[in-house]
């Protein structure tokens, strides 16, 4: 039996829980915001098993995506590609490239299953040392332990898992 503080009450300082009825510790067990922590130390390394994981694209079936703009101007979708992660930071022009990624903001809520995070990435000007950094903001939705959905606040649009069996488009 473990003890566990009450939040919401401060007045009561303790109180006995079973860990069978927390949902919450089976949640923290299993850290479905692992691969994702991952995937951001990894991007513009090379690491691409990471990378892949953090949004379900490794293995022999891997997950489809797509992006979808959240303009209601202008809505559309389209297909995120074979490395959806690299989707999250925009569409860098062809001179640039995805250099590292610093999270400084990691806000995880595990009764509502979603994951804030903040930081910059910076690009190098391809055939230069000239760097650029950029601000993200990223919120993502987690069901079933797995990523629904990712949105990128500061660009205006959010990643989604295609249903199971869909096709992929190129």
């Amino acid at each position: 039996m473990r003890v566990k503080l009450r939040r919401r009450f401060p007045f009561v300082t303790a109180a006995p829980t079973d860990e069978a009825s927390d949902p919450e510790r089976g949640i923290q067990d299993r850290d479905i915001f692992e691969p994702v922590r991952r995937g951001y130390s990894a991007l513009g390394l090379g690491a691409d098993a990471d990378v892949l994981a953090m949004l379900d694209q490794g293995g022999p079936e891997p997950v489809c995506w797509e992006i979808h703009s959240l303009d209601v101007r202008r809505v559309r979708s389209r297909p995120a590609g074979e490395i959806a992660a690299l989707a999250l930071f925009g569409g860098l022009p062809s001179q640039f490239e995805l250099a590292s990624v610093q999270v400084r903001t990691w806000s995880p809520n595990v009764r509502h299953a979603r994951l804030v995070v903040g930081g910059t990435y910076r690009v190098r000007i391809r055939g230069t040392a000239e760097t650029l950094d950029l601000p993200f903001s990223h919120v993502w939705s987690f069901a079933n332990d797995r990523v629904q959905d990712v949105r990128n606040l500061a660009e205006g649009f959010e990643l989604r898992r295609l249903p199971a069996g869909a096709a992929c488009a190129a």
